[in-house]
């Protein structure tokens, strides 16, 4: 009985082998698994997982591969003038919901690309075919006009992609002194997701808080919250700890006042992280009970429970 079932096993084994092998032209190996991935990923993570990063333009999005001219490197090296994108496969197995993946003829992008995994017979002969890093997540989709940020953006965070934990950090953080907001953004973004903000960073975070954009004063408060429990412990900068009223105040005055619903609740869930709750408490109560958005009572209401636990 094993050796039979040992047979089957093998022959079953053989059958996958080959159907690798006589893969049809249009099935890329690889393509159809990332696009099932849940976690996202920001700007930088984007640009450090692509084995090439390009701006290119669609010069024949109906083909079973998409034709896509290169117009600028941002990271690796194109093969070719002319690259071919496979995105039907991440077509044919999205979820239900998600819109497909399609390449309008003369549409300018930035593609995140990731080489297929293929047989050694076929590389040579397709090294100018690419997938999507996870899908639709491996484009960003350029206006017409104004996509010189974004281009900006994805160069300077590609330029750090080759260097050591300890530089990237460095060079994020001096991009947070910069002028381009998606820079800023993807920066605050890479640093609050590698829990590298210290109180040092107060100055430039404070500066932050009075932005235009919700987005980056709502990723400032939540880099300023990430540090708070290290105020616990003492400072032993006294200019840090001249700064922690002030950092404080700015930060009750978002949660009181910023006309943005969401940046309120960013700030009011910096304040649930005040390493002394008896400071914050009566705050937090009043914006749980006056507070005029759902989302940032029920914030205020999270960070008072988990000061007073039953």
């Amino acid at each position: 009985m094993k050796s039979v079932t040992a047979r089957r096993v093998a022959a079953a084994l053989t059958l996958a082998a080959a159907l690798q092998y006589r893969l049809p032209s249009g099935a890329v190996p690889g393509a159809e698994l990332e696009s099932s991935l849940e976690t996202t990923l920001d700007l930088f993570q984007r640009i450090a997982r692509s084995d090439l990063v390009v701006h290119v333009k669609t010069h024949d999005g109906t083909l079973r591969y998409a034709a896509v001219d290169v117009l600028d490197t941002l990271k690796g090296a194109a093969p070719a003038p002319r690259l071919r994108i496979a995105f039907r496969d991440f077509n044919l197995q999205r979820p239900a919901g998600v819109k497909p993946i399609i390449f309008p003829n003369g549409q300018e992008e930035i593609l995140f690309l990731v080489a297929p995994a293929l047989p050694a017979r076929r590389k040579l002969k397709d090294q100018d075919l690419f997938i999507l890093l996870r899908g639709a997540d491996g484009r960003i989709s350029l206006p017409a006009e104004g996509s010189g940020e974004t281009l900006e953006a994805v160069r300077q965070l590609a330029s750090l992609t080759d260097r050591d934990p300890t530089s990237q950090i460095e060079g994020l953080t001096r991009m947070i002194d910069g002028t381009n907001l998606i820079l800023i953004e993807a920066a605050l973004d890479e640093i609050g997701r590698l829990h590298a903000a210290t109180p040092k960073y107060y100055g430039r975070l404070m500066q932050l808080l009075s932005n235009p954009s919700p987005g980056l004063r709502s990723r400032a408060l939540h880099l300023i919250g990430s540090t708070f429990p290290a105020l616990e412990e003492g400072l032993d900068d006294s200019t840090l700890v001249d700064q922690r009223d002030a950092i404080l105040a700015a930060v009750l005055e978002r949660a009181r006042n910023d006309p943005d619903n969401n940046v309120r609740a960013a700030a009011v869930a910096a304040v649930g992280a005040w390493p002394n709750p008896r400071d914050v408490e009566s705050e937090l109560r009043a914006i749980a009970a006056q507070d005029p958005a759902q989302a940032v009572r029920y914030e205020a209401e999270r960070a008072l429970f988990r000061s007073h636990p039953r």
